[in-house]
């Protein structure tokens, strides 16, 4: 019973398979005579949806129409990217109030180091076109320099010690 099955599916597949084929040598041997068939057939074979299906809303109600659909999709995207900017970790030390002031960095050479050793190789790079598991491997090298860049940047440039 079941190698009957299988058999009827081949020929079947052979079938449509090979009628697909003559279809597609006809379309192409009157491309010239027949080309609204021809683009017809080319559009219908593409896979590609221009159309995205009706979605649920933050109150649960379905939306159809092309701008209810994009501030739906506002909200989520809003929603997900702006709750937490990924800055604080619980097992991080934490940029209290240790030799700063609010408008100062931390002057801490071993705050700075522990701060860079906690960076997640695993994620992209930032803005500045640095890998962070670049900042974690040589974490101990540029303690230093970005402490003075920094401080230089922001006026308050202590010399080297």
């Amino acid at each position: 019973m079941r190698e009957d099955y299988r058999d009827a599916a081949r020929l079947c597949r052979e079938k449509i398979r090979a009628a697909k084929a003559q279809l597609e040598l006809k379309l192409a041997s009157t491309v010239g005579d027949n080309k609204k068939g021809s683009f017809r057939y080319v559009n219908n074979e593409r896979r590609t949806r221009e159309n995205i299906g009706s979605l649920l809303n933050e109150n649960g109600h379905l939306t159809n129409r092309d701008i209810d659909k994009a501030e739906t999709f506002n909200a989520f995207f809003a929603s997900v990217f702006n709750t937490d900017d990924g800055l604080w970790d619980p097992s991080c030390p934490e940029l209290e109030d240790r030799d700063c002031g609010n408008d100062k960095l931390p002057a801490d050479p071993e705050l700075v180091r522990d701060l860079l050793l906690h960076l997640d190789a695993s994620k992209s790079m930032g803005p500045d076109g640095i890998h962070p598991r670049v900042l974690r491997e040589l974490a101990d090298v540029i303690v230093r320099p970005l402490l003075n860049y920094f401080s230089m940047v922001l006026g308050i440039w202590r010399g080297p010690s």
